[in-house]
C-alpha cells in the first residue's frame, strides 16, 4: 500500500493529473469516434464493452456471429489488445490521483475509494480478455462464460461510476469549504462601523 500511496504522491500534481485527463480521453474519443462506430454498425448493436447492463448468451451470439473478419481484426486490435489497453491504466491514474488529492489517506475509507479505479481496471481487462475468446471463438459461448464475462461489464462500469460520483462529491465539498473560508475572512477583515457603538 506504501507504494501505492508513493505513486500516486508523484502522479497527483496538477500537471500530471491534467496530463492523464488528456490523455486518457484522447483515447476514449478515438474509440468513440473510430472503432466503436465501425463495430457497431457491423454488428448491429453496442460491442460488448458499451454493453452497461450486461449481455445475455443470445446477445453475445448474435454479435459474435455478426462480425465479419475484417470487423474481428479491428475489434482485437486497435480496439482491445491496444486503445482498451492504455485507456483503463491511464483512467484509472488519472481517477486516484484526483482523488488522492481530496482524500484523507490515513484512515481506511480514504485508502479503499483510491483503490477503485484500479479494480475497475481490473475488471476491464478480465472483461477484454473474455471478449478476445469470444470474437476470435477460441470458446463456446456458454451460459457460465457469458454471464462471467457480462459481469465483467457491469463491475467494471459499476466501480468507474463511484469512482466519478466520490470526485463530483469531494469537488462540491471542497468548493463549500472554500466559499466558508472566504466569507470568514470576510467577516474577519470588515471594518467596524464606529457609529453603531453606543457609550
Amino acid at each position: 500500500m506504501s507504494n501505492f500511496i508513493s505513486l500516486l504522491q508523484k502522479t497527483s500534481s496538477i500537471k500530471r493529473v491534467s496530463i492523464l485527463f488528456i490523455s486518457s480521453h484522447l483515447i476514449f474519443l478515438s474509440m468513440m469516434l473510430f472503432t466503436f462506430p465501425v463495430i457497431n454498425n457491423q454488428i448491429g448493436t453496442k460491442a460488448f464493452d458499451l454493453q452497461s447492463f450486461g449481455y445475455s448468451v443470445s446477445t453475445a451470439e448474435s454479435i459474435v456471429n455478426n462480425l465479419n473478419t475484417q470487423t474481428t481484426q479491428l475489434y482485437l486490435f486497435p480496439q482491445l489488445t491496444f486503445l482498451d489497453l492504455l485507456y483503463p491504466l491511464l483512467l484509472a491514474l488519472f481517477l486516484s490521483s484526483l482523488l488522492f488529492r481530496f482524500t484523507n489517506v490515513n484512515n481506511k475509507l480514504g485508502r479503499f475509494i483510491l483503490i477503485i479505479p484500479f479494480l475497475a481496471m481490473v475488471f476491464d481487462y478480465s472483461e477484454n480478455i473474455c471478449v478476445i475468446l469470444m470474437i476470435s471463438k477460441s470458446i463456446n459461448l456458454s451460459e457460465s462464460f457469458v454471464l462471467l464475462s457480462s459481469s465483467f461489464t457491469i463491475l467494471k462500469g459499476t466501480l468507474t461510476s463511484i469512482a466519478w460520483i466520490a470526485i463530483l462529491f469531494y469537488s462540491i465539498r471542497w468548493l463549500i469549504l472554500i466559499v466558508k473560508e472566504k466569507n470568514n475572512k470576510q467577516l474577519l477583515t470588515k471594518p467596524i462601523n464606529l457609529s453603531l457603538i453606543h457609550i
